[in-house]
């Protein structure tokens, strides 16, 4: 399973294109990316924070598809690859 509603996704973490410190610290860029490679200065544009979004997704839904084991709706299963985005 894939997520489908990316756009939710983008609307909550919003876009900002320089990298910058979130709530707790942690260097952030793009739709709320973090990695050892965000630090302060980074500059990203608009494409490469899609690419780091979608990136992590795969990533994410990887996850969620080897750890739960019950049927999921949709909605459900891109909610939970939320939580861990």
């Amino acid at each position: 399973m894939i997520v489908q509603n990316i756009e939710a996704i983008r609307k909550h973490e919003g876009l900002r294109l320089v990298a910058y410190l979130d709530s707790v610290g942690v260097w952030t860029i793009g739709y709320g990316d973090t990695g050892p490679d965000v630090v302060k200065g980074l500059t990203i544009t608009k494409a490469q924070a899609e690419e780091r979004l979608r990136k992590r997704l795969r990533e994410f839904e990887g996850y969620v598809n080897r750890t739960v084991k019950v049927k999921l709706t949709q909605n459900q299963f891109d909610a939970l690859v939320s939580l861990v985005y």
